[in-house]
């Protein structure tokens, strides 16, 4: 077994990594990858964040190959090579903009896409939703025990482009334990400097159909039923988040068991003396993805003449991404509109939102000077 182990470990060049981590079984597959992911996190935070949803990588795909002779584009293609070539900032991606690509049939202009992805990702991009909603629970419980110097939220939350769908490590090896912890942090670290256009090369046709029409026309349905019950904005945005926040309730519980037993002192929220309805914006606000993604709904939802279709969940996906974590937010108008509506109450965060390519390259090259 040791033989054929090691034979497997030169053939996938991950043996250095193998022999590094099997002398120090003293540090857990946890610890290893939250290492990772603080570090990566504070190299992030120094670099301006620019998220782009599918539609802007696919017209800066263009220009590279040759479709595409907007001068605004091509320039805005440019500006960000050279940004990103110099350190002063990263086109990071989620998991939606993965899926998307994923649709695009045509393996050239599919690779293409990754390619640049690569380019202009530096292979950055955030954990996955659930994951992500995770990490700002267990941040938002533990700040409202008054627990002190905890590690920044948008640390948290980065990871590279192999783990965009989610962390998977080997297991049920047959190894001994120490042996396959140690490859499995030896795995991590290999995967870590993956590209995407590798990761691809290995994945054969992709085949992750799901029907978000039917999705969206499920909750339309479900909106409509229940529509005479909302009278406001504000009671529909409270409705979709509650609606949201059920699936995480459980993690919230234990969350909150956790710090009372860390702490020894019963959970008591620092603003317990506060009016019920700022608690519960303060508390929503702390959990951005369910912010950002609720408000997008209730919006729609408030909206007596428009219903939600399955692009409108990619683009909510897409929003709760850049604006909770990104500086700048480059998508399609119809989104850039719904987003800057101010009864939706989005402009606590500070990313801008472009959907014109000129007025996103003046705005970037100002900001740079």
């Amino acid at each position: 077994m040791e033989k054929s182990l090691n034979s497997d470990l030169e053939t996938s060049g991950v043996q250095p990594l193998f022999d590094f981590h099997r002398q120090h079984p003293d540090v857990s597959l946890e610890s290893h990858v939250r290492r990772k992911r603080i570090e990566l996190g504070l190299e992030v935070s120094s670099l301006q964040r620019i998220y782009l949803d599918i539609r802007f990588w696919i017209m800066l795909r263009d220009v590279v190959l040759g479709r595409c002779q907007d001068e605004a584009v091509i320039a805005l293609l440019n500006f960000l090579r050279e940004t990103v070539s110099t350190g002063r900032a990263i086109c990071p991606i989620s998991e939606s903009v993965l899926m998307e690509l994923l649709k695009q049939r045509d393996p050239i202009t599919r690779n293409a896409t990754a390619q640049l992805i690569d380019d202009l990702s530096l292979g950055v991009a955030l954990v996955p939703i659930d994951e992500r909603i995770s990490q700002e629970l267990c941040h938002c419980v533990y700040g409202q025990h008054g627990v002190e110097n905890l590690i920044p939220l948008e640390y948290l939350v980065w990871t590279k482009l192999a783990y965009v769908l989610g962390q998977v490590h080997p297991h049920e090896t047959g190894l001994a334990p120490e042996d396959e912890l140690a490859i499995q942090k030896a795995v991590c670290d290999d995967l870590w400097t993956t590209s995407l256009v590798e990761m691809l090369s290995h994945a054969g046709e992709p085949n992750l159909y799901f029907d978000w029409n039917s999705l969206a026309d499920r909750l339309n349905a479900g909106s409509a039923e229940h529509f005479d019950q909302i009278k406001s904005y504000s009671q529909a945005f409270r409705a979709e988040f509650e609606g949201s926040f059920r699936l995480f309730k459980d993690q919230l519980l234990a969350i909150s068991e956790e710090v009372t037993e860390r702490s020894g002192m019963a959970f008591a929220p620092v603003n317990a003396n506060e009016p019920a309805a700022k608690r519960f914006e303060k508390f929503s606000q702390a959990i951005p993805t369910l912010h950002i993604g609720s408000s997008c709904h209730a919006a729609v939802r408030w909206d007596q003449k428009r219903n939600l279709t399955g692009n409108d969940l990619f683009d909510f996906h897409h929003a709760e991404a850049a604006l909770a974590y990104c500086d700048v937010f480059l998508t399609e108008k119809p989104l850039a509109s719904l987003l800057t509506q101010r009864h939706l109450g989005l402009a606590i965060y500070t990313c801008q939102i472009f959907s014109a390519p000129r007025a996103a390259l003046d705005w970037l090259r100002n900001c740079d000077r």
